[in-house]
């Protein structure tokens, strides 16, 4: 971390200066750089949760913004005898090529000469800590947004699950019918989901990526994982078949925000799985949370299996770029008041095999509402 030097009044620091090492790092050293970009990257992989299931690459400098994956398909299975002395036909080596492009992202704060001498705490560490949160949280907002795009969708209107005119159910099938008599369909969805993927051949997750610095893997017990939001933990957990984490046994390493399993899908809620604004068609009933009167909120639950998705950042632990510029008399600035504190970064996120990746739209409980 930056140097301090701290004062003999209730722990007054200072920033020292470091100017003269150029305009990479702002005044920072490369090794002060380095130290942060170390706590970037500890606290975001901590936090992060949309790319821990995602395929990794890592873009070279001075390559460009594009970065390609290439999937080759299966050869077909054939059935068809081989007769003597005859060459039977040869197979075709297929290839997908899905391509995503790195944009820079990044934020910074000012500060200025009386707050670096005046705080009783190291300003520019508790800046960067906070930074390195708000980046995992920015970078698992724009991973979020990319795999959202997927065609793969199952609706959750108690019916036909290709119809997005009318959700009014849960996840769990507790619609605004079941009041009145109507029938829980116990998940159903996910029973759809399941099979789907597994239809698909898409395999199940046995890994993921450590919540360290770099992108080594751990094991983690075979399944699929779906993300979202904590208003649907309530309806989750009335699934019937529903297992908490505190009843996992022997089964593997419990991720962060990882609130319970129902059958091959292990299930893990974060805000920034955020609902859609658009509404989900009349409800006409206040046991669903709604967008506006009558109108049932939509959620979005995302179900991930292997190779799903992808994630590029730029030249590994240079992806993170932070920059400091301490309060310095200039032409612009003849006092030396200002200063920054600030980061960038490159990142891009894509569905790389649509029938890995399914997106459930849900209604959920209205909490208040329920006996």
């Amino acid at each position: 971390m930056v140097a301090f030097t701290n004062g003999t009044a209730g722990g007054t620091g200072t920033l020292q200066s470091t100017s003269g090492y150029g305009a990479k790092y702002g005044e920072l050293s490369t090794a002060d750089a380095f130290t942060i970009q170390k706590k970037f990257l500890n606290i975001s992989k901590k936090l992060i949760t949309m790319n821990r299931f995602a395929q990794k690459d890592v873009k070279p400098l001075n390559e460009g913004k594009d970065v390609r994956f290439r999937r080759y398909e299966r050869f077909n299975v054939g059935t068809s005898v081989v007769s003597e002395g005859v060459t039977p036909m040869s197979d075709t080596l297929r290839q997908t090529t899905i391509k995503v492009t790195l944009e820079q992202y990044g934020a910074w704060v000012p500060v200025t000469d009386l707050m670096l001498a005046l705080s009783t705490d190291p300003l520019v560490q508790q800046i960067t800590e906070r930074q390195a949160i708000q980046m995992a949280e920015q970078m698992d907002t724009l991973a979020y947004n990319a795999f959202i795009g997927g065609t793969s969708v199952f609706y959750s209107d108690g019916s036909d699950y290709n119809d997005s005119t009318d959700v009014k159910e849960t996840i769990a099938g507790h619609d605004e019918y079941q009041a009145s008599g109507g029938a829980n369909v116990n998940a159903k969805i996910l029973s759809a989901t399941v099979r789907f993927l597994e239809s698909k051949d898409a395999m199940k997750i046995s890994s993921v990526v450590k919540p360290a610095s770099g992108y080594n893997t751990e094991p983690v017990a075979e399944g699929y994982f779906a993300i979202t939001h904590p208003d649907a933990r309530a309806d989750i957990e009335s699934i019937p078949g529903f297992t908490p984490i505190e009843k996992y046994a022997n089964y593997g390493a419990v991720l962060a925000g990882e609130i319970g399993k129902v059958g091959l899908i292990r299930f893990i809620a974060t805000t920034l799985a955020t609902p859609s604004d658009s509404n989900g068609g009349s409800s006409n009933s206040a046991k669903l949370k709604e967008l506006s009167s009558g109108v049932a909120k939509i959620y979005r639950t995302l179900v991930f299996s292997q190779d799903a998705v992808g994630c590029v950042t730029l030249s590994g632990q240079d992806s993170v770029v932070p920059k400091v510029v301490t309060p310095a008399p200039t032409s612009e600035d003849p006092l030396g008041q200002r200063g920054s504190v600030g980061y960038s970064y490159m990142y891009g996120c894509t569905i790389l095999q649509e029938n890995n990746l399914v997106r459930i739209e849900h209604a959920v409980s209205n909490i208040s509402a329920l006996a």
